[in-house]
Protein backbone atom coordinates (compact mmCIF):
# COMPACT_ATOMS: atom_id res chain seq x y z
CA UNK A 1 0.00 0.00 0.00
CA UNK A 2 1.49 3.18 -1.07
CA UNK A 3 2.17 5.29 2.30
CA UNK A 4 1.19 8.88 1.38
CA UNK A 5 -1.99 7.59 0.48
CA UNK A 6 -2.35 6.47 3.50
CA UNK A 7 -1.41 8.92 5.74
CA UNK A 8 -3.86 10.84 3.53
CA UNK A 9 -6.50 9.08 3.82
CA UNK A 10 -5.40 8.45 7.95
CA UNK A 11 -5.46 12.65 7.77
CA UNK A 12 -8.87 12.89 6.04
CA UNK A 13 -10.35 10.03 9.08
CA UNK A 14 -9.03 12.34 11.88
CA UNK A 15 -11.21 15.10 10.37
CA UNK A 16 -14.14 12.73 10.24
CA UNK A 17 -13.97 12.00 13.86
CA UNK A 18 -13.35 15.38 15.14
CA UNK A 19 -16.17 16.79 12.35
CA UNK A 20 -18.72 14.02 13.67
CA UNK A 21 -17.45 14.25 17.22
CA UNK A 22 -18.05 17.83 17.87
CA UNK A 23 -21.00 18.36 14.95
CA UNK A 24 -22.68 15.35 15.07
CA UNK A 25 -22.63 15.86 11.36
CA UNK A 26 -19.42 15.90 8.40
CA UNK A 27 -18.59 17.68 5.25
CA UNK A 28 -19.69 15.54 2.27
CA UNK A 29 -16.41 15.87 1.05
CA UNK A 30 -15.14 13.79 3.34
CA UNK A 31 -16.83 10.52 2.43
CA UNK A 32 -15.99 11.23 -1.11
CA UNK A 33 -12.21 12.10 -0.58
CA UNK A 34 -12.07 8.52 1.57
CA UNK A 35 -13.85 6.85 -1.27
CA UNK A 36 -11.81 8.23 -3.96
CA UNK A 37 -8.02 7.48 -1.87
CA UNK A 38 -9.87 4.07 -1.37
CA UNK A 39 -10.75 3.43 -5.19
CA UNK A 40 -6.68 4.43 -5.27
CA UNK A 41 -5.92 1.59 -2.84
CA UNK A 42 -7.93 -0.89 -4.17
CA UNK A 43 -6.83 -0.20 -8.09
CA UNK A 44 -3.16 -0.34 -6.65
CA UNK A 45 -3.75 -3.67 -4.48
CA UNK A 46 -2.91 -7.01 -5.43
CA UNK A 47 -5.65 -8.11 -2.87
CA UNK A 48 -8.41 -5.83 -3.62
CA UNK A 49 -10.25 -6.19 -6.73
CA UNK A 50 -13.33 -3.47 -8.04
CA UNK A 51 -16.14 -6.51 -7.41
CA UNK A 52 -15.20 -6.37 -3.58
CA UNK A 53 -16.23 -2.78 -3.22
CA UNK A 54 -20.18 -4.08 -4.83
CA UNK A 55 -20.14 -7.15 -2.31
CA UNK A 56 -19.72 -4.49 0.49
CA UNK A 57 -22.14 -1.90 -1.21
CA UNK A 58 -24.78 -4.82 -1.18
CA UNK A 59 -24.04 -5.42 2.57
CA UNK A 60 -24.64 -2.05 3.58
CA UNK A 61 -27.91 -1.94 1.88
CA UNK A 62 -29.26 -5.40 3.33
CA UNK A 63 -28.18 -4.04 6.66
CA UNK A 64 -29.79 -0.15 6.21
CA UNK A 65 -33.08 -2.78 4.59
CA UNK A 66 -33.10 -4.70 7.77
CA UNK A 67 -32.94 -1.44 9.80
CA UNK A 68 -36.03 -0.12 7.43
CA UNK A 69 -37.83 -3.62 7.79
CA UNK A 70 -37.37 -3.59 11.92
CA UNK A 71 -38.25 -0.28 12.86
CA UNK A 72 -41.42 -0.31 10.40
CA UNK A 73 -42.38 -3.45 12.35
CA UNK A 74 -41.76 -2.21 15.51
CA UNK A 75 -43.71 1.15 14.63
CA UNK A 76 -46.47 -0.67 12.86
CA UNK A 77 -45.74 1.62 10.06
CA UNK A 78 -43.31 2.32 7.21
CA UNK A 79 -40.64 4.20 9.17
CA UNK A 80 -37.14 6.47 7.43
CA UNK A 81 -34.20 5.39 9.80
CA UNK A 82 -32.02 7.63 8.62
CA UNK A 83 -31.70 11.00 10.54
CA UNK A 84 -33.86 9.32 13.11
CA UNK A 85 -31.69 5.88 14.17
CA UNK A 86 -29.04 6.02 12.14
CA UNK A 87 -27.27 9.50 10.40
CA UNK A 88 -26.89 9.43 6.42
CA UNK A 89 -23.31 10.48 7.43
CA UNK A 90 -22.57 6.73 8.91
CA UNK A 91 -24.22 5.40 6.19
CA UNK A 92 -22.30 7.42 3.40
CA UNK A 93 -19.22 6.60 5.31
CA UNK A 94 -19.89 3.00 5.22
CA UNK A 95 -20.30 3.02 1.20
CA UNK A 96 -16.92 5.24 1.45
CA UNK A 97 -14.73 3.04 3.16
CA UNK A 98 -16.06 -0.25 0.63
CA UNK A 99 -12.71 -0.32 -1.92
CA UNK A 100 -10.73 -0.74 1.36
CA UNK A 101 -11.98 -4.28 2.08
CA UNK A 102 -12.90 -7.70 0.13
CA UNK A 103 -16.44 -9.07 1.82
CA UNK A 104 -15.19 -10.70 4.73
CA UNK A 105 -12.83 -8.27 6.14
CA UNK A 106 -15.49 -5.75 5.61
CA UNK A 107 -18.11 -7.82 7.62
CA UNK A 108 -15.87 -8.36 10.19
CA UNK A 109 -15.11 -4.52 10.32
CA UNK A 110 -18.57 -3.94 10.58
CA UNK A 111 -19.14 -5.62 13.27
CA UNK A 112 -16.15 -4.92 15.29
CA UNK A 113 -15.94 -1.53 14.73
CA UNK A 114 -19.67 -1.33 16.25
CA UNK A 115 -18.58 -2.75 19.12
CA UNK A 116 -15.61 -0.39 20.08
CA UNK A 117 -17.90 2.21 18.90
CA UNK A 118 -20.41 1.50 21.97
CA UNK A 119 -17.43 0.53 23.87
CA UNK A 120 -16.04 4.13 23.57
CA UNK A 121 -19.12 6.07 23.42
CA UNK A 122 -19.61 4.11 27.14
CA UNK A 123 -16.16 5.49 28.20
CA UNK A 124 -16.92 9.41 26.15
CA UNK A 125 -20.53 9.03 28.19
CA UNK A 126 -18.41 9.14 31.02
CA UNK A 127 -16.63 12.21 30.39
CA UNK A 128 -19.35 14.11 28.49
CA UNK A 129 -23.14 13.58 28.64
CA UNK A 130 -23.70 12.92 24.99
CA UNK A 131 -27.31 11.96 23.62
CA UNK A 132 -26.20 10.69 19.99
CA UNK A 133 -23.77 8.64 18.61
CA UNK A 134 -21.02 10.20 16.39
CA UNK A 135 -20.82 6.31 14.66
CA UNK A 136 -18.59 7.73 11.43
CA UNK A 137 -16.48 9.44 14.20
CA UNK A 138 -15.64 6.49 16.40
CA UNK A 139 -15.54 3.94 12.73
CA UNK A 140 -12.86 6.45 11.42
CA UNK A 141 -11.03 6.08 15.11
CA UNK A 142 -11.06 2.32 14.59
CA UNK A 143 -10.03 2.19 11.03
CA UNK A 144 -7.08 4.54 11.27
CA UNK A 145 -6.13 1.71 13.85
CA UNK A 146 -5.98 -0.89 11.74
CA UNK A 147 -4.07 0.98 8.91
CA UNK A 148 -1.39 2.14 11.38
CA UNK A 149 -1.13 -1.62 12.98
CA UNK A 150 -1.71 -3.37 10.04
CA UNK A 151 -0.02 -1.20 6.50
CA UNK A 152 2.57 1.63 9.41
CA UNK A 153 3.56 -1.17 11.43
CA UNK A 154 3.19 -4.34 10.02
CA UNK A 155 1.77 -6.10 12.42
CA UNK A 156 -0.72 -8.90 11.76
CA UNK A 157 -4.57 -7.99 12.54
CA UNK A 158 -7.73 -10.52 12.40
CA UNK A 159 -8.93 -7.55 9.70
CA UNK A 160 -7.32 -7.49 6.34
CA UNK A 161 -7.29 -6.23 2.94
CA UNK A 162 -7.87 -9.71 1.16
Amino acid sequence: MPTAILIALIGVLIVVFFQDYRKRTIHAILPITIFLLGLYLNYSSSDLEFIFMIYNIGFVVINITGLVLYFSIKHKAIVNPIDTFIGLGDIVFFIAITPLFSLKPFILFFILGLLFSLLIHGVFTLIKEMKTIPLAGYLSLFLILHIVLKDILKINVPLSWQ
